[in-house]
C-alpha cells in the first residue's frame, strides 16, 4: 500500500510549515526503512508542504503511520496531537492522485506553479540515491514527472502571469519590448520587490538597481539577481539613466513625485522613454507622473485584470491538465497492478507446475504405462486440467489487483503459501 502524509498551505501557516520540517530527514529515513514496517520512503520538504511518502504492508498500515507520526513529531519538535489536527492522510488511488497533481502545479499556492516539478524530482533522487526507494514508489515518481511535463506540454496551466509582481515585469516587456538591453530601477526589497528582482532576472534584464530604505536588506536582494543596490535618497539621481522604474515599496505617501522627476529628467533624458509601474499599496507614484511627457505610467489597477485573465485561463486549462493525470493514472494502474499481482500469480503457478509434475510421474509409475503417446496425452489433460482450475482465481486476482484490494491480494499469498519478493 502506498501512503502518503501531507501537512501544507491548506491547513498550515507558514511559519507552521517551517517548524514542521524534518531537519536530518536523510536519517529519518533510513530509520523508518530500518525497522521493515516501511519498505520504501521519500521526504517533500519545500516552503509550502512537508510530505512523507511510504510503501508499507495493508495489514500493519495504522500502526505504522501512528509511529511515523510519532517520530516526525520527535524530529520537528512539535506536539503530535497538533500535527495529527494538521496532517493530511492519502492512501492507495488518493496517494497517486494527489501526487500526480501536485507535480502538475495543481496544489500549488499559485495554481500551475513551475517550480514543485523540480523539487519533486529531487526528493526522488535524493531518496533513491539514500536507498529508500526502490521498485515501487520509483516506478511512481518517476511516472508522476513524465505525467506533469506531458501538462506542461499540451496545457497552458502554467503560462501567464497570476501575481501583481510578474504581471509588472510582463507590463514591462510589452511596453519596453526585450528587456535584455533595459536598465531597471526597483524600489522596495521586501516580498513584491523579491519576486520582481527575481523576474526581472530571469527575462535577462540588462541593469537591475534597488533602492531600499535599508540599504544592508537592498545590497542582500541585488546580491541573488547580480544586481546593485543604491541608497533610497539616491533615486532621482539615476532616474535619467534607466528605462524602467518598478515601485514595490509600503509607504505613507508618494515617493516619486512629478515635479521633482521633471526637473531630473529635463536635465539628461533626451528622447528617451520612461516606463513607471507601481505596484505599491498605498501608491508610491504621483498619479501626475502619468502626465509628463516621455514618461508612461501603470499601476495595480492596471495589472489586475491582467492577472484575472491568468488565473481564468490557468482554471480552464486544469481542467485539461486533470484529464491527462485521469487518463495517465488508468494507464499506470494497470501497470502498477500487474506488477503488483504477477509475481505471486508466477509463484501460485511454478507451485502448481511442481506438484502437477509429481503426481504425474507416481501415476504414470503406478498404471505402469510406457506407452510414450498415452502418456503425452495425461500429461497434457493434467496440464489443461491445472490451468482450467487456476483459470477463475487468477481472474479474480488480477481483478483484484486493478481495484487496488491487497487483502484479497494477501489472501491468496497465504492460502498458496507463497510470497512476493520484497522490493526492498
Amino acid at each position: 500500500m502506498i501512503v502518503c502524509l501531507s501537512a501544507s498551505h491548506k491547513k498550515a501557516s507558514l511559519p507552521m510549515l517551517e517548524s514542521l520540517n524534518v531537519p536530518d530527514e536523510n536519517e529519518t529515513m533510513k530509520t523508518l526503512c530500518a525497522e521493515g514496517s516501511v519498505q520504501e520512503c521519500i521526504f517533500l520538504q519545500t516552503c509550502h508542504r512537508v510530505e512523507i511518502y511510504c510503501v508499507m504492508e495493508d495489514s500493519a498500515q495504522e500502526d505504522v503511520v501512528n509511529r511515523i507520526l510519532k517520530l516526525w513529531s520527535a524530529k520537528a519538535g512539535v506536539s503530535l496531537d497538533l500535527l495529527k489536527k494538521i496532517v493530511e492522510f492519502y492512501q492507495g488511488r488518493e496517494a497517486l492522485i494527489h501526487l500526480f497533481n501536485l507535480t502538475a502545479g495543481l496544489e500549488s499556492v499559485v495554481l500551475g506553479e513551475d517550480q514543485v516539478l523540480g523539487q519533486v524530482r529531487s526528493a526522488y533522487v535524493k531518496a533513491k540515491k539514500l536507498g529508500t526507494v526502490k521498485l515501487i514508489l520509483g516506478k511512481v515518481f518517476m511516472k508522476a514527472v513524465n505525467t506533469s511535463r506531458r501538462v506542461k506540454t499540451e496545457t497552458k496551466v502554467n503560462e501567464g502571469s497570476v501575481s501583481i509582481s510578474s504581471a509588472a515585469v510582463d507590463c514591462a516587456e510589452k511596453e519596453l519590448g526585450n528587456l535584455k538591453s533595459v536598465r531597471a530601477l526597483l524600489i522596495g526589497a521586501g516580498e513584491a520587490g523579491a519576486i520582481t528582482a527575481e523576474n526581472l532576472r530571469k527575462r535577462g534584464t540588462r541593469t537591475i538597481l534597488v533602492a531600499n530604505r535599508t540599504y544592508e536588506r537592498g545590497l542582500e536582494l541585488a546580491s541573488k539577481v547580480a544586481g546593485k543596490a543604491i541608497k533610497f535618497d539616491r533615486m532621482y539621481e539615476v532616474l535619467p539613466k534607466v528605462d524602467l522604474v518598478i515601485a514595490a515599496v509600503s509607504v505613507s505617501e508618494p515617493v516619486l513625485k512629478a515635479n521633482q522627476i521633471r526637473r531630473v529628467l529635463a536635465k539628461d533624458r533626451g528622447a528617451r522613454r520612461l516606463v513607471v509601474i507601481d505596484i505599491s499599496q498605498p501608491r508610491a507614484v504621483e498619479e501626475k507622473v502619468g502626465l509628463l511627457p516621455g514618461v508612461s505610467l501603470r499601476n495595480i489597477d492596471d495589472l489586475k485584470e491582467i492577472v484575472e485573465d491568468c488565473i481564468k485561463t490557468r482554471q480552464i486549462e486544469a481542467e485539461k491538465a486533470e484529464k491527462i493525470i485521469f487518463e495517465e493514472l488508468e494507464r499506470f494502474e494497470r501497470q502498477l497492478s500487474r506488477f503488483l499481482v504477477e509475481p505471486v500469480i508466477s509463484e501460485i503457478f511454478r507451485r502448481n507446475e511442481e506438484i502437477r509434475r509429481k503426481e504425474l510421474e507416481r501415476a504414470i509409475r503406478k498404471i505402469g504405462e510406457s506407452d510414450k503417446r498415452k502418456c503425452v496425452i495425461i500429461d497434457r489433460f493434467s496440464r489443461e486440467l491445472v490451468e482450467r482450475i487456476m483459470q477463475l482465481p487468477i481472474e479474480e486476482l488480477r481483478e483484484a489487483a486493478l481495484q487496488n484490494d491487497g487483502t484479497l491480494l494477501s489472501a491468496a499469498e497465504k492460502l498458496f503459501r507463497v510470497r512476493r519478493e520484497k522490493t526492498v
